[in-house]
């Protein structure tokens, strides 16, 4: 007699898995204001519905969070979109907490994929109205003084993100 079994899986990355992902964004700026006195409290919860709304659409590339002096970053989180292919999925935290962010302001810079971009307009504004603040155009601020460094993967069903740091020499 033989026998056998089949096993069928569908990962499919929701709005639940999105505001994980997200919280897990959130806890690293917890941390970060723990250290540095920013991001706020309100903040944090804004940055955390947007990262998963848009996460969720598919519509985040990258998100930057961090301080920078002069128009250039010193200390930041970055988050990159995957879609589908992460496999890991770690724990929130081990933010660096020796920079010194004295005269340094808090900022966040967010790049949008193509498929926001093939939105129409008025998908685009529904999304935008459904977000708890209003980014505005801007360009990327450079780095100074510093190096990047793997950290960490979040992820759920598959889709998240990658974080990597920029830290001070």
């Amino acid at each position: 007699m033989t026998v056998s079994y089949s096993y069928s899986a569908s990962n499919t990355f929701s709005l639940s898995s999105a505001r994980y992902v997200a919280s897990k964004v959130a806890t690293d700026l917890r941390q970060m204001q723990r250290y540095y006195g920013r991001p706020s409290d309100s903040e944090i919860t804004a940055y955390a519905e947007e990262i998963a709304v848009l996460a969720y659409g598919g519509y985040v590339e990258k998100v930057t969070y961090g301080f920078k002096r002069s128009g250039s970053w010193i200390l930041t989180m970055e988050y990159t979109a995957v879609n589908g292919t992460l496999t890991a999925d770690e724990r929130a935290g081990g933010v660096y907490r020796h920079a010194d962010v004295s005269d340094a302001a808090f900022h966040s810079y967010l790049t949008r994929t193509q498929a926001w971009w093939n939105l129409g307009e008025t998908d685009r504004d529904a999304v935008n109205a459904s977000l708890p603040f209003t980014r505005t155009a801007g360009t990327a601020p450079g780095y100074v003084g510093g190096h990047f460094t793997f950290d960490r993967t979040y992820s759920a069903s598959g889709t998240g993100f990658t974080r990597s740091s920029y830290r001070p020499l």
